[in-house]
């Protein structure tokens, strides 16, 4: 794969897909509208995402698996600005089969609830509609988690909590503040007193 595709879309979302007389591919979605549907399985398009930013995927794994305490989707920063969460696209319909895509926190809008509540509809920033196998609480965990993550990855690199990041996930998402909300948004809140202070 040519890895300057990643320098030229910035990507919303990648999910597993399988095509009649081809076989499994990956759905790319990005910011401009587009879709591109890459000649490989999700994991090899992952691992080329992974070496365009110079990720350890096992590390990374394993060291933010231990921030939500699971092994089992795991947030995957790849800058400061831009993480991916995973959610359930699809059914397996066979042993090793993928389930999960991975969506950018930042690219999310809105999220609505299907009727059964084990489907959730996402709503990108420019309109356009994703369906998850999954109810909206374990979407908002996800998210949840994703946040931690980022915030953590950036605190690690120096910067605090991403402004716009919170400013979409508090205003669009109607939900509650958590007690990990709460300390986010302190810990911003008090960065940007210390810099009015410092000017």
């Amino acid at each position: 794969m040519d890895l300057d595709f990643f320098q030229e879309h910035d990507i919303w979302a990648f999910t597993p897909e399988y095509l009649k007389d081809v076989g499994e591919v990956t759905k790319v979605t990005t910011s401009t509208g587009e879709d591109h549907i890459m000649p490989m399985t999700m994991r090899s398009f992952r691992t080329n995402l992974c070496r365009f930013y110079s990720i350890d995927y096992a590390g990374v794994r394993k060291k933010y698996g231990k921030i939500i305490g699971s092994i089992n989707c795991v947030p995957l920063p790849i800058s400061n600005y831009k993480i991916f969460l995973q959610l359930k696209v699809r059914t397996p319909e066979f042993k090793g089969d993928v389930a999960m895509g991975y969506m950018d926190l930042g690219s999310i809008d809105q999220l609505k609830e299907k009727n059964d509540r084990k489907r959730t509809e996402i709503s990108l920033k420019d309109g356009r509609k994703l369906e998850v196998l999954c109810g909206i609480r374990t979407v908002n965990k996800h998210i949840k988690n994703a946040k931690l993550v980022l915030d953590h990855f950036r605190n690690e690199k120096g910067y605090g909590a991403y402004p716009e990041v919170l400013e979409k996930l508090y205003s669009n998402l109607d939900k509650p503040a958590t007690k990990a909300d709460i300390v986010i948004l302190a810990r911003e809140i008090l960065t940007l007193k210390n810099s009015l202070k410092d000017h």
